[in-house]
């Protein structure tokens, strides 16, 4: 449930619908919508494709798996918002590094 949670997260933080999130990741919007209601699991496949499509590193996302799998739900939430607010500090200071090499190039 955290992973489907995770993924939710990454399209809201980069301000996309379902349909916008469906196009960029190769999915249709239903399976989308399933999978943030957990109503379809998370593969191997699917977390691929959010790691390319979104430029996060497929170790990070595996991340919140293994936590979900073997942690106290107040483990798993502390651990869920502290590795989000990591990689989107690192997503941002990425982003703006490359923004900034756009600019000057």
């Amino acid at each position: 449930m955290m992973l489907n949670e995770a993924l939710r997260l990454v399209r809201v933080f980069h301000d996309l619908n379902k349909t916008q999130t469906a196009d960029r990741v190769g999915l249709s919007k239903s399976y989308i919508t399933e999978l943030e209601r957990g109503d379809k699991k998370v593969t191997m496949e699917v977390l691929e494709k959010y790691a390319t499509a979104f430029s996060i590193p497929l170790s990070s996302l595996l991340f919140f798996a293994e936590q979900a799998a073997t942690s106290s739900p107040a483990e798993k939430t502390r651990t869920f918002v502290a590795g989000k607010t990591l990689k989107m500090l690192d997503w941002i200071a990425t982003v703006t590094a490359e923004r900034d090499e756009h600019e000057h190039a």
